[in-house]
């Protein structure tokens, strides 16, 4: 899978972020491949994950949608607005989409961010760099 720390600039965050990311810390490489974006402080303002699947990844994104609602006790609203079908889950406050055979998470740490309008404009950025 594509690099999580190489598919969004400081930059494109920064015009959405409440607080500003100055640093970006490779929390996994290889496959999912996971990129926190952090402040002056170290805190996280934004979670990127990254995952290829080599088959039926609709189903895999259900499968983790499904297990996204048990854990939160809670509904997810189906987006198709981003990537080839996504979810937003306003429990855990995270945006997951497919596109081609990659699984995308974006999560934002930043209370004010914590919404679906910030998530999915962060998360359509992502999809552009993403190959199909």
């Amino acid at each position: 899978p594509p690099n999580a720390c190489e598919v969004i600039t400081v930059d494109e965050i920064n015009t959405i972020a409440a607080s500003k990311v100055e640093r970006v810390q490779p929390q996994k490489t290889g496959n999912p491949s996971q990129c926190g974006f952090l402040d002056s402080r170290k805190a996280a303002v934004l979670v990127i994950s990254i995952r290829e699947v080599q088959y039926a990844v609709k189903d895999e994104l259900f499968e983790e949608k499904s297990q996204v609602e048990k854990i939160y006790k809670t509904r997810s609203k189906d987006l198709d607005t981003v990537g080839d079908g996504g979810y937003w889950n306003a429990a855990n406050k995270q945006l997951g989409f497919r596109k081609g055979k990659m699984i995308v998470n974006v999560t934002f740490s930043t209370p004010k961010n914590q919404n679906e309008l910030d998530t999915s404009s962060i998360a359509r950025v992502v999809e552009t760099k993403i190959p199909k």
